[in-house]
């Protein structure tokens, strides 16, 4: 930002006061920001600014993010309209912003602020643009070739999962510049590499289409944050965040190596790669019948790379309380010992 002329202005506060402020300063008469599918809180503040602009005439624009079509009546056409959109110019970065003077700078909080709950201490994935951009090239370029066969892992997924997911979530980068990028490394592959990374990058792409087909499903049932999708299962489980085997689960205090090494792992790391999250669920809903709602929220506290649309759909799935999937019961001996058989494979 500084380099285009402006520097970030941060300010912290209630949404609406924060606008109010600035609109005394500036006579604000449009904003415009990306559509959100979020949690329902980041919902309800979005109808509240919705209201404050109305009430002071200002025309709000939204513009879509990803390939969440808003206002969809059915899925039908969803696929044809995200994939026309995947192959859109994308936009290039403005040259010059021209500095606004009058606003007082907040300054940025820190990452231990209470603000973003309790700090990670242990190794983080970096964040940022520039590592963005790295962890994208590494990945068409080299980490790819074993995408598939170390997907599972918990070690090695660290390595060869793509580790984009984050990005994604903090928005240093798009599905589209994602997209466009492995269309154009499959266009640079030799006839040997093809054989090699071919199939890892249409892998990759297909979970990148699943990942939008989520928010999309979110965007239009919003109601899968707080009830379960087939209403039989409702109050089936506990929810009970004082109770000793939430705890013991929360903490990676269980008794089960391969469990509390799991979560130990995502408290220290902030992530973990997608088929121990799911054992991570199955076993709070199944062995430990603990309601998705209550795991759910304690995941999303950990996860660095967090998205509404993908996890409240994932722990219901894992939860079996759909309806309409099938029931996913993970066993944590038999998953340990699979991973024993990959690590020394």
């Amino acid at each position: 930002m500084n380099n285009l002329g402006q520097p970030l202005i941060i300010q912290v506060g209630d949404v609406v006061d924060v606008f109010g402020k600035i609109n005394e300063k500036f006579n604000i008469e449009n904003i415009y920001s990306h559509e959100e599918t979020g949690n329902k809180w980041t919902y309800e503040r979005d109808k509240r600014v919705q209201v404050w602009c109305i009430q002071n005439g200002i025309v709000q624009k939204e513009y879509p993010t990803n390939g969440v079509v808003r206002k969809l009546s059915s899925r039908n056409e969803w696929s044809k309209i995200r994939n026309k959109r995947m192959s859109e110019t994308i936009y290039p970065k403005p040259k010059y912003i021209n500095p606004i003077q009058k606003i007082i700078h907040t300054k940025l909080p820190s990452k231990d602020d209470e603000l973003f709950g309790v700090p990670i201490n242990g190794r983080v994935q970096k964040g940022g643009r520039i590592e963005a951009l790295n962890d994208l090239k590494s990945f068409l370029n080299e980490r790819s070739s074993n995408y598939l066969y170390h997907i599972s892992a918990p070690g090695k997924s660290e390595k060869y999962c793509s580790r984009l997911s984050a990005h994604l979530t903090w928005g240093t980068l798009s599905v589209r510049e994602i997209v466009q990028s492995v269309k154009k490394r499959r266009l640079q592959l030799s006839v040997d590499h093809k054989k090699i990374y071919g199939r890892n990058l249409s892998a990759f792409n297909s979970r990148l289409a699943w990942r939008c087909h989520f928010i999309q499903k979110l965007e239009m049932q919003p109601s899968i944050e707080t009830h379960c999708m087939h209403k039989a299962f409702e109050n089936l489980r506990m929810i009970d965040a004082s109770d000793e085997k939430f705890i013991a689960w929360s903490s990676g205090q269980t008794g089960y190596p391969f469990i509390d090494a799991c979560m130990r792992n995502l408290i220290s790391e902030g992530w973990i790669t997608f088929r121990m999250r799911a054992m991570l669920v199955s076993f709070a809903s199944y062995q430990l019948w603990i309601d998705w709602r209550l795991s759910g929220n304690h995941l999303a506290k950990l996860f660095t790379d967090f998205e509404p649309g993908i996890h409240f759909s994932q722990l219901q799935m894992q939860s079996g309380v759909t309806g309409i999937n099938a029931m996913r019961v993970y066993n944590p001996i038999k998953q340990s010992m699979s991973m024993i058989q990959v690590v020394f494979s």
